[in-house]
């Protein structure tokens, strides 16, 4: 099982370089200013990932996604979802001036493309396929790596051009997960809408969750852009790709954790939650680990990965929220798979409004952008610690998880 939890974090750590190396590219290429306005785009294709991820992603662990109701309910929530969150977040970011019309139209294809592709990653993993979602990530950014470098060296580079690569290289992504998949996983299951319910019931509340982190981080860029401007914008999100591998790095595992636990939930609860426990304290080691040799190595590597050095309160202000990350996310799975996902949501949103209102009334202050991450570490925290002590602790103490309205059925 530790190889297992092992190639999980390779696989995100894998997704995690790709998303580095793009942020680097439009550093290098385009400036700091234009990476806060690529910052702020992409930050809106991981908010509909996100959502995707939890109502669909997540819904297929737990659910019995051989049944053909079930399956035809994901597959079309998962285009409605995909389509819909495209045109919508382009629409957004075309009326605040963030993207031009052409920028608009690629953008809203790529965060169809990366949605969709998010899904077939998720059905790899339920299967502990990780490598092979390695494969398929390494593949799609090598695909669309090549048109942006050849027509940056022949034309010159644009963000239009980064935004077209990505949704290339993510359609190539999903022909080969599609190609990786069991030959059962690849069925595509007759429209019936007899299991809309069931998918809408759980995943709703996994894919708000899903929701909160990233479209925190999406306000925070828009406010600190209209507060300090696209440059303070461009360094504060510097800073973030800087620690970004860490974080992510957590993802992967967490993501294991989700199906771990799933595969587990007949387990004792009191037990699983130990065991979450000792998980936390080493995602925690690891996190001030990894931030010890990032801040050893900020002066030299930050000037030769931007062009500029990231503020080095900024950097460990990001490493404080993926501390954080680490500390709490765990708990937020293992919660939500034994049904306690409206709860968790709950308090998390609570956690985010707080983190929100902290940074605005920060910058509205006059108060330094470099201390935004610390703001949401805190929430962040928060938030994590509410789920231990007012949602698990008291289901470890009756020792049996009794399933709130619309909790999941074990999965087939």
């Amino acid at each position: 099982m530790r190889s297992r939890a092992a190639f999980a974090i390779v696989a995100q750590g894998a997704q995690a370089g790709i998303s580095f190396a793009l942020q680097v590219l439009v550093a290098r290429t385009l400036g700091i200013e234009e990476l806060g306005r690529f910052a702020i785009l992409y930050g809106l294709i991981v908010v509909v990932t996100g959502v995707v991820t939890g109502v669909v992603g997540d819904t297929l662990v737990v659910l019995d996604r051989g049944s053909t109701a079930i399956r035809s309910a994901l597959q079309g929530t998962t285009l409605t979802l995909a389509i819909g969150g495209g045109l919508i977040c382009a629409i957004v970011v075309g009326l605040l001036g963030v993207a031009d019309p052409a920028e608009a139209v690629v953008f809203a294809i790529a965060t169809a493309v990366f949605a969709v592709e998010e899904v077939l990653r998720r059905l790899l993993m339920v299967g502990y396929a990780f490598l092979r979602v390695v494969v398929a990530d390494v593949g799609g950014f090598l695909a669309g790596l090549v048109p942006i470098v050849a027509v940056s060296l022949t034309v010159g580079p644009s963000l239009v051009l980064v935004l077209g690569g990505i949704a290339l290289g993510q359609a190539v992504a999903i022909v080969i997960a599609a190609a990786l998949l069991p030959r059962d996983e690849r069925r595509l299951a007759r429209f019936s809408s007899g299991g809309l319910a069931a998918v809408v019931g759980y995943g709703t509340w996994r894919g708000l969750q899903q929701l909160l982190r990233p479209g925190l981080l999406t306000v925070v860029r828009l406010s600190v852009g209209a507060a300090a401007g696209l440059a303070a914008v461009g360094l504060l999100e510097a800073a973030r790709t800087y620690v970004a591998p860490a974080l992510l790095a957590v993802g992967g595992l967490t993501s294991f954790l989700f199906v771990r636990y799933a595969h587990d939930r007949g387990t004792a609860i009191r037990a699983t939650l130990r065991r979450a426990d000792l998980t936390v304290v080493a995602l925690v080691g690891g996190t001030v680990l990894l931030g010890v040799i990032a801040l050893a190595l900020l002066p030299w590597a930050g000037p030769l990965l931007f062009a500029v050095e990231p503020p080095t309160g900024a950097v460990i202000g990001w490493l404080a929220f993926t501390a954080a990350v680490a500390a709490t996310t765990p708990y937020g799975s293992l919660a939500a798979v034994h049904g306690r996902q409206r709860r968790v949501f709950l308090l998390r949103l609570t956690d985010t409004v707080i983190s929100a209102i902290a940074v605005i009334v920060l910058l509205v202050l006059g108060g330094d952008p470099v201390l935004v991450p610390v703001v949401l570490a805190g929430g962040a925290l928060l938030g994590g610690l509410g789920i231990r002590v007012l949602v698990l602790a008291p289901l470890a103490s009756a020792g049996r998880a009794e399933d709130e309205p619309g909790a999941p059925s074990p999965a087939g």
